[in-house]
């Protein structure tokens, strides 16, 4: 969920707990949009996380420890100027908005006790940070914000502080039952009643919209037509409890999680997912943020870095295809040189019936034995002797292009092989070090700069190791991830007797079933060539054919690209990629 005003609510009271009274020891900016002070509090140093990121602004205590520039941001050196040895006396929410200000104690330049402001506001694309001091005006903002921008509410250095615009929706606090029924009832008939909440009241988001309604009526999809009057004033008895522990802040946070992954958050139990998440109520929201914020960022980070790899790969694709087209025109064209040596030599046969000036000569073709004439155009300026070189030479021209454009067809063809099992690598991956290492690989290869300044001291080349899975029989079977575990996998780890899988004509993955000397029930080489087929850019399709055969049948040519092999006394299968049993795989191996 976003960071709404009732989770803010919730943040701010948790954090004023928390750090009162604590002094602020040292500020970094890890990047542009995010603060992080150590504070040392009640005993123990913590570390606050103030985030004005457009995509999730947020506030919260983190473990995590980031990189920082060499050079600190000229905000950062003016909160550290200002701040640096303060006490925080107070953090608080500005009436339900999503702002949260911490009051700072601090001593000024003539040794005054004066009392500074750092306002973070959580406002999605128009969040910030400002230090106000003292006399209410603006020291220095993140994002200033000027008449350029908007004339409604200008933010720049100087200028007095003030609060956002308000929207124009019911403050809850002032509210009874009473009245949230008839503002309830007199919404739009027929718009679902999470939509009429999220509008009309303040500090609701989506999630706590829905969790409302679901708690009243035990679903999330009703419109006000289909309300009762006795359904609408149970919604507005709903909101009256849920306020009420607002405002007395009796919060019950919880984070939400798909398996071992943390999915949502929200600073009171969620009932409307039912058995599909895990609820698991934590003591303090705002020091369980972390590992939800760490995985979203993870996740965005590798969303980003995927799309672009992809965009990069499939520029790569096609000018690769086109250059491909090109060469093959070329391949075509010189294909019609042998007329160019035909006509050379029936020049040379025939040269006694040329006269200076012929621009045609009409001859008979005797390499054909129905001696067809053929007409061979002349240059007037050249002598016979000359024609038949300028046709010689033309075609020795013709044999060389030919020769060049089928090697460099041959190397475009190995080319887009080898790209397109990267774009399949880089489609199926699962974490930012596997697109490191597809990166790396492509740095190397030369497709892609390498913006890196080099390092004197040569690093090792290191390799991740491959997806591991077990089967039904207990076999391990390892995956390729990309084309350097392709290749770790099959030349390295792998040995004679183990069984090398891999989809035909395909990109995928290599696989490999260690057969540790044993015999290779049929259900493993059924589930490796699953795992092959699903490792593939055929993951989406069925009957897939997958080629296998033992591991000493696999040999990788003098030369090739990562991930290349050649194989021979090879079998296939036709099998269809099943989540399911995929799924079942990975249970297996974890299991053990």
């Amino acid at each position: 969920m976003p960071f709404d005003s009732i989770t803010t609510t919730c943040v701010a009271q948790e954090l004023d707990a928390l750090l009162t009274e604590g002094r602020i020891d040292k500020i970094y900016m890890p990047d542009s949009y995010d603060i992080i002070m150590h504070v040392r509090a009640k005993g123990q140093n913590r570390k606050l996380l103030l985030s004005c990121n457009a995509s999730f602004p947020r506030v919260y205590l983190t473990e995590t420890t980031r990189e920082n520039p060499m050079t600190p941001p000229n905000f950062c050196m003016l909160l550290r100027k200002f701040l640096s040895g303060g006490k925080i006396l107070s953090v608080r929410q500005y009436d339900l908005e999503r702002i949260i200000e911490f009051a700072v104690e601090v001593r000024s330049e003539l040794g005054d006790i004066v009392v500074k402001k750092l306002v973070v506001e959580l406002l999605g694309k128009y969040s910030n940070i400002l230090l106000v001091h003292e006399n209410g005006k603006i020291a220095d903002c993140i994002r200033h914000v000027d008449d350029t921008i908007t004339s409604m509410r200008l933010v720049l250095p100087g200028l007095p502080y003030e609060l956002p615009p308000k929207m124009e929706k019911q403050h809850p606090f002032s509210c009874d039952k009473t009245q949230f029924f008839q503002i309830i009832a007199r919404s739009t008939f027929g718009k679902a009643i999470d939509k009429i909440l999220l509008e009309t009241i303040l500090g609701l988001s989506p999630l706590l919209s829905r969790e409302i309604a679901y708690r009243a009526l035990g679903r999330t999809d009703l419109t006000l037509a289909e309300l009762t009057n006795n359904q609408i004033y149970d919604v507005a008895a709903e909101l009256t409890h849920f306020f009420e522990q607002v405002k007395s802040c009796t919060f019950s946070p919880v984070l939400l999680y798909d398996g071992t992954k943390p999915v949502d958050f929200a600073p009171f139990p969620i009932t409307q997912y039912e058995s599909l998440y895990r609820v698991q109520h934590v003591a303090q929201l705002c020091e369980s943020l972390d590992s939800f914020y760490l995985e979203r960022e993870r996740h965005n980070k590798m969303v980003t870095l995927s799309r672009d790899m992809a965009k990069t790969v499939n520029n790569l694709i096609q000018r690769c295809r086109k250059k491909m087209h090109l060469q093959e025109q070329s391949v075509q064209d010189a294909e019609k040189r042998e007329n160019d040596k035909l006509y050379g030599d029936l020049i040379t046969a025939n040269i006694y019936q040329i006269s200076s000036g012929d621009r045609v000569l009409h001859v008979q073709n005797f390499y054909e034995a129905d001696l067809p004439e053929v007409e061979i155009k002349l240059d007037p300026t050249l002598t016979p002797s000359q024609n038949a070189q300028k046709y010689y030479a033309r075609y020795n021209k013709l044999k060389s292009t030919a020769e060049n454009a089928a090697q460099q067809l041959e190397k475009s063809a190995a080319d887009l092989e080898y790209l397109e099992s990267v774009a399949t690598a880089i489609a199926q991956c699962e974490s930012t070090s596997d697109l490191r290492e597809i990166k790396a690989e492509l740095t190397a290869g030369g497709y892609l700069k390498n913006r890196q300044k080099q390092s004197k001291r040569k690093e090792k080349d290191t390799v991740s190791m491959p997806a591991e899975y077990t089967s039904s029989d207990g076999f391990t079977i390892l995956v390729g991830k990309n084309n350097k575990q392709n290749d770790f996998l099959t030349l390295k780890i792998a040995r004679g007797n183990d069984i090398w899988f891999h989809t035909k004509n395909i990109p995928g993955s290599h696989t490999v079933i260690i057969s540790e000397g044993q015999e290779i029930p049929e259900t493993t080489i059924l589930e490796a060539a699953a795992l092959a087929a699903y490792h593939s850019k055929a993951r989406a399709s069925s009957n897939v054919p997958v080629d296998y055969t033992q591991i000493r049948n696999v040999k990788k040519p003098g030369g090739a690209k990562p991930g290349m092999v050649i194989y021979v006394k090879n079998k296939t299968l036709f099998v269809s990629p099943d989540e399911t049993l995929i799924s079942k795989l990975k249970v297996n191996q974890r299991s053990q």
